[in-house]
């Protein structure tokens, strides 16, 4: 055998690592670009935040020199946290609270106390009240009030019976073992600076760069400012949807659900902190992260433009069935993608985990897409259309003779839907319909 050398040509395509990255943001939910974002403002001093709120009020204006805006502390404790609503029925607050603390350790008057001191909370959960009042009204020693007090401090949701605001935030920070040093002097002596967005001014103060004033901003930002919203009987999951279809004069029109994101650009403060820099390590490192943050809009650009254009041609195909005027129609990723001339795996990433609000509700946008069923004829159904006719086969059937599944698909033979008896077992059953025996006997 004999042993050699060979040089071999060949072309291969290898992504490079921004546009890989630039496929994973097309492949993010409206919650994960904001998250990616977020994390990625954190990082990098040369992206810049403005809030939605801030976007629409200040659109076309320059940021005021040495001030970075952010979404304010101010926006976020008025309720732009998703936090559930609390009951408005008192007794279910009171008995929520008062099943953490077992009364049978306490006297009649300690808990007399304990439940007048839930009934002066305000609506966030904050006992802004003094002790001595509560003293007097309730006629119990101050030593008492004091004592029961303390016990409701450390009650669950954490921060309930605070006094206000940054001690309800500290509370939460010592349970969470983060009670940092600087997050507590933010916390304490700079909400207002962080509601101004005057992070630059926090940074001067406590000698602290920037990137880790805005990481501690972020850390307040996950606690919760008002207890009591965090009091429900069960969480309610909301899907939040990333496109929206909606249709007025008689005109279609699409349009991603993300102004609440705010938008992000290029710092003008440090760009012109770059003009005046003599350093050129210090230079470079803004040079870095300025392409960064070019790319990064850049990438969430092209997002927004790629996955109107699917939608687009996703209404297109299916006009019948969001103007309820048919069922859905046979369409996979390859039809689209050759309609609009992208690659499947484009589409793919465009529509993962994304959901679609349109007049007839909110969709998965997955779920549009299907593979039509071959009928005896030219066209194609799509498995929906199939699944109607099955139950209405079976909801016209005779109870005394039910048709078996061998007798659904042949009924549905000379109707031009060719499936076999496997596949109308496996509808019947997503249909939630009975076997033919279960069906005749429960007649």
């Amino acid at each position: 055998m004999e042993l050699g050398y060979s040089t071999i040509l060949e072309q291969s395509q290898v992504m490079s690592q921004n546009q890989i990255q630039s496929l994973q943001i097309l492949a993010m939910d409206n919650a994960e670009l904001s998250e990616y974002l977020q994390n990625e403002y954190l990082e990098n001093p040369l992206l810049e935040h403005v809030s939605g709120e801030e976007s629409r009020r200040e659109e076309g204006t320059s940021h005021l020199e040495g001030t970075i805006k952010t979404e304010s502390y101010k926006s976020w404790n008025d309720g732009a946290k998703g936090y559930d609503v609390v009951s408005e029925n008192p007794l279910e607050l009171k008995y929520y609270l008062l099943d953490q603390v077992n009364q049978m350790k306490y006297s009649v008057l300690e808990n007399k106390v304990m439940e007048f001191l839930i009934e002066c909370l305000d609506s966030s959960g904050f006992f802004t009240m003094s002790v001595e009042d509560v003293a007097h009204i309730i006629k119990a020693p101050v030593e008492t009030v004091e004592r029961c007090l303390g016990i409701m401090e450390n009650l669950k949701p954490d921060g309930i019976f605070a006094p206000d605001l940054s001690h309800c935030l500290i509370r939460q920070l010592e349970v969470l073992g983060e009670d940092d040093e600087y997050v507590r002097e933010i916390i304490l002596n700079h909400l207002e600076d962080v509601a101004e967005g005057k992070i630059s001014s926090i940074s001067r103060k406590l000698n602290l760069p920037t990137a880790q004033v805005r990481k501690y901003i972020a850390a307040i930002k996950k606690l919760n400012p008002r207890p009591l919203m965090g009091i429900t009987q069960g969480r309610t999951e909301y899907i939040m949807p990333d496109i929206i279809f909606s249709y007025k004069d008689q005109q279609w029109n699409i349009e991603l659900n993300d102004k609440w994101m705010g938008d992000y650009k290029l710092s003008t403060y440090y760009m012109n902190l770059m003009q005046s820099a003599t350093d050129k390590e210090l230079l470079e490192y803004f040079r870095r992260k300025m392409e960064s943050t070019k790319f990064i809009i850049r990438s969430v650009e092209q997002r927004r433009m790629t996955i109107l254009r699917i939608s687009q041609a996703i209404l297109d195909w299916q006009m019948d069935y969001f103007m309820e005027r048919g069922p859905l129609k046979p369409m996979t990723m390859a039809d689209i993608a050759e309609k609009i001339d992208m690659h499947v795996s484009t589409i793919s990433r465009g529509i993962k985990g994304k959901y679609l609000q349109c007049p007839r509700g909110t969709i998965k946008v997955k779920s549009l897409f299907s593979a039509g069923v071959a009928s005896a004829g030219d066209g194609q159904e799509t498995p929906e259309v199939i699944k109607t006719k099955i139950k209405e086969l079976i909801d016209n059937e005779d109870h005394e003779k039910p048709y078996s599944d061998q007798d659904l698909a042949e009924l549905l033979e000379e109707r031009n839907i060719s499936i076999s008896r496997r596949t109308v077992a496996k509808y019947r059953k997503e249909l939630g319909i009975s076997t033919t025996y279960e069906r005749k006997y429960s007649n």
